[in-house]
């Protein structure tokens, strides 16, 4: 009888660990989501990413807000296997509070030049929230993504924007760029994300579909995803693009 009991309590675990995995691998493709932390730091002066941006990486360079892994039906993958805790923390915004996670010291070094969240705890809320599903450790799924973020700082989407600082630029303008960027279909992985206020309409976040299988090969376009249609919310024209 204990024999049965116990090889059925293993197969039970086998079985949820099968269904935890399978949960966290339910994804499509990822989405780069960049930001150029100057827009953001218009409505977000108060962060201490913001208060230190001068003189940075991220202040003449699109950074890192996150990685997430996504389905083309909208039921994006969430919390894979993260305790209510983590789960309550984050809803509340006290990010700082949640667990540590199992990143290296190596790796939140080179992640906090091209994340410049980490100093508000940005990085546990991206790893229990989206991270956490990718199948991937903690070193790995941060490699990943500022790898992904030192390329695309390299690309002529990041040298337009860093060029024209406290000018404004069309949409089409951006979305050529992509194209020379990324390849001929380039745009068509792209989203553009702008926050209005005081009736200017501030570029904030450029989002990159990504073929989760290639990830080494970004910025080439074999590396992206198009039929993605994910929204952007810029303007056609006038997107200013704030100075550090």
């Amino acid at each position: 009888m204990l024999s049965k009991l116990i090889k059925a309590s293993v197969a039970l675990c086998v079985s949820m660990l099968v269904s935890v995995a399978a949960q966290a691998q339910s994804y499509d493709f990822v989405l780069l989501a960049a930001s150029w932390q100057p827009g953001f730091c218009v409505t977000h002066s108060s962060k201490p990413e913001c208060q230190n941006l001068k003189g940075t990486y991220a202040a003449s360079h699109l950074a890192l807000h996150g990685l997430w892994p996504n389905a083309y039906d909208g039921n994006h993958p969430q919390y894979c296997n993260v305790p209510q805790r983590d789960i309550d923390l984050d809803a509340s915004s006290a990010w700082c509070s949640m667990d540590s996670y199992g990143a290296s010291s190596s790796t939140l070094s080179v992640l906090s030049t091209y994340m410049p969240g980490v100093q508000s705890c940005l990085d546990k809320h991206e790893w229990f929230k989206h991270g956490s599903c990718s199948t991937k450790t903690a070193d790995n799924y941060w490699g990943d993504a500022s790898s992904l973020s030192n390329r695309l700082g390299q690309t002529a989407l990041n040298t337009l924007i860093a060029n024209n600082v406290g000018k404004t630029l069309s949409r089409s303008q951006l979305l050529a760029a992509a194209n020379t960027s990324f390849g001929s279909s380039g745009s068509s992985a792209v989203s553009l994300k702008c926050t209005k206020t005081n009736g200017v309409s501030y570029l904030t976040e450029v989002w990159v579909n990504l073929n989760k299988n290639n990830l080494s090969q970004f910025p080439a376009s074999t590396s992206l995803v198009t039929n993605a249609n994910v929204a952007g919310t810029c303007p056609s024209t006038n997107i200013f693009i704030a100075k550090p």
